[in-house]
């Protein structure tokens, strides 16, 4: 592989043939959301994953979610993702695959080109692994490029970066919220502070606990502060 950076191809085998696909991925801790090409939002389900005995994947996505807290001991119900960058490159290797495989019609996925989201504030080993989770999986890759978020973010929510004049964008997620200040096209500042929704989930949690006497799980949680 020759590996480019920032906005930069992976070539394999030093050529490259015109993907017909190309497919955005954001790899949420919470959430994996996968775009396609002219067709928008094609995936958007629960980065999860349940395992039986430590080696049989027996659900996915959404799925797995529906599994979680009420598994028994043999089945783990985990996040791939955690604070933004991954975590288990062998379990969100095997969630990527088969998502793919599903938006393929659960046939073998053909050539495509991958466009991957990621945090700005995080180091440059963290970001390799999203280039590699993809170039060594056993898709069939063309282009690799990567996207810092707040630079995805603004231009899917219709902001004007170009100018001089600063824009804020603040993406809250699960693990993390990433504040970020944009201007001429570029990042001048972001930050990665490791607050985000689940802080949210376990204060909820806490005062029920506290004003009730009464322990609520995770999924009671989070549908309180939606």
């Amino acid at each position: 592989y020759s590996i480019k950076y920032i906005n930069s191809d992976i070539n394999i085998g030093g050529t490259y043939t015109m993907a017909l696909k190309t497919y955005g991925i954001d790899f949420g801790t919470s959430t994996i959301k996968i775009s396609r090409k002219g067709q928008g939002i094609v995936l958007d389900e629960r980065n999860m994953i349940a395992i039986a005995d430590r080696k049989s994947i027996i659900a996915t996505g959404n799925e797995a979610y529906d599994m979680y807290e009420k598994a028994p001991a043999n089945i783990v119900v985990t996040n791939p993702v955690r604070s933004g960058v991954i975590a288990d490159v062998a379990n969100m290797t095997a969630l990527l695959v088969h998502f793919i495989k599903k938006l393929s019609g659960n046939k073998r996925p053909g050539l495509a080109d991958y466009i991957v989201a990621t945090p700005s504030d995080i180091t440059e080993v963290e970001r390799r692994s999203f280039y590699e989770l993809i170039a060594s999986s056993n898709l069939k890759a063309g282009r690799i490029k990567i996207v810092d978020k707040p630079i995805a973010d603004a231009l899917g929510a219709g902001l004007e970066i170009m100018t001089a004049r600063g824009v804020m964008v603040v993406n809250i997620g699960a693990d993390t919220t990433e504040v970020s200040i944009l201007s001429l096209g570029g990042i001048v500042l972001s930050k990665l502070i490791p607050i985000g929704g689940n802080k949210l989930d376990e204060a909820i949690k806490g005062m029920v606990k506290k004003k009730h006497n009464l322990y609520i799980g995770d999924k009671t949680a989070e549908n309180i502060k939606k």
